[in-house]
């Protein structure tokens, strides 16, 4: 009875291994359409011709020390990162709806989206820098 039994959970153990080789080949094609589609680029909030903010900002202050014309330089450098991220998160959110909208998605496809962990490092990276902006920014404000 006692090798019955083991022969049963070895068979068992042999179908999720399966299933999950199955849902990682799956989960590998999801991803690579998704890395194939471009990325959304890091674009300035600033309106082609206008000032760039934190050149403004600069320009009010003018008098001050050298210091705080790096710290809106590292300020302008954590933007560009923050807007970097978001374009990363942007176009994951993309690649989904695309493979929604695709009718030859497979319940294999979307059970691999669903479990593909996403752009979790970029999300990590995101809070990341915009707690350095928002540090930068109580460094900017403190000096004016």
């Amino acid at each position: 009875m006692k090798v019955g039994t083991a022969a049963v959970a070895v068979q068992q153990v042999a179908v999720q291994q399966v299933a999950v080789q199955q849902a990682a080949v799956q989960q590998a094609a999801v991803q690579q359409a998704a890395v194939q589609q471009p990325v959304v680029e890091a674009r300035s909030a600033t309106p082609p011709g206008e000032l760039d903010p934190v050149e403004a900002l600069r320009r009010r202050m003018a008098s001050r020390s050298a210091r705080e014309h790096v710290v809106l330089d590292f300020l302008s450098d954590d933007l560009r990162e923050v807007r970097e991220a978001l374009g990363h998160v942007q176009a994951y959110v993309q690649g989904i709806e695309r493979a929604m909208a695709d009718p030859r998605l497979t319940q294999q496809q979307l059970l691999a989206l669903a479990l593909g962990g996403g752009p979790t490092e970029q999300l990590d990276y995101l809070g990341e820098m915009l707690a350095n902006t928002r540090r930068r920014l109580a460094q900017v404000a403190a000096r004016m």
